[in-house]
């Protein structure tokens, strides 16, 4: 099956379950949204509208309790080379991160990248902290933190994609309480009849 065509039925399924939602529109929460490629739950508490139903994922968004504060979650399948290590997938991955936040908006403060195979498969863990320095908001730009908890990882039935599930933050200051929510969240997203 080409990657065309595995797309095709990837949004097909996907957009089939979002039972005609679209951007904008409450999900319930943990509510599924299964395909043949990849089961996405939305994240497990109140408050959340789908933001995007895209060629290749879903994403989640939420209103934070401070100003400008927002939560975001996402799915999204990719075409994904082979990689030889370990270490080649850490790159890989390493910079996908660096071409979706580039510099100079996107300013690293910390991050953490860590090979594991907890799934059965090669994922690679990532958490990550920038200094957005040109963060839209209803005032204008301004710099706020943006954090980030993903995993990525090579599809273990079709080798030639990749997803990642990714949980995030962007407010003035960091949410000392993401990890949790966002481990929810990335659990939640499986491979069907793994």
């Amino acid at each position: 099956m080409t990657k065309k065509i595995t797309t095709a039925i990837f949004i097909y399924l996907i957009a089939s379950s979002a039972n005609a939602q679209s951007p904008g529109q409450p999900v319930n929460p943990n509510q599924l949204f299964p395909s043949n490629i990849l089961n996405i739950h939305a994240p497990d508490s109140e408050g959340w509208i789908i933001t995007a139903i895209t060629k290749n994922g879903i994403n989640f968004g939420k209103r934070g309790a401070e100003n400008n504060e927002t939560y975001g979650a996402q799915a999204v399948i990719f075409e994904m080379p082979p990689t030889d290590d370990k270490e080649a997938l850490i790159h890989f991955v390493k910079n996908r991160i660096s071409v979706m936040n580039p510099f100079p908006r996107f300013v690293e403060t910390t991050s953490n990248y860590q090979y594991t195979e907890y799934r059965g498969y090669p994922c690679v863990s990532v958490y990550i902290v920038f200094d957005d320095t040109a963060a839209v908001t209803p005032s204008g730009k301004e710099l706020l933190k943006l954090q980030v908890t993903a995993l990525y990882c090579r599809h273990p039935v079709q080798p030639q994609l990749g997803f990642f599930a990714a949980y995030s933050h962007r407010g003035k200051t960091i949410d000392n309480q993401i990890e949790k929510a966002g481990k929810n969240f990335i659990d939640s997203i499986n491979v069907p009849n793994q």
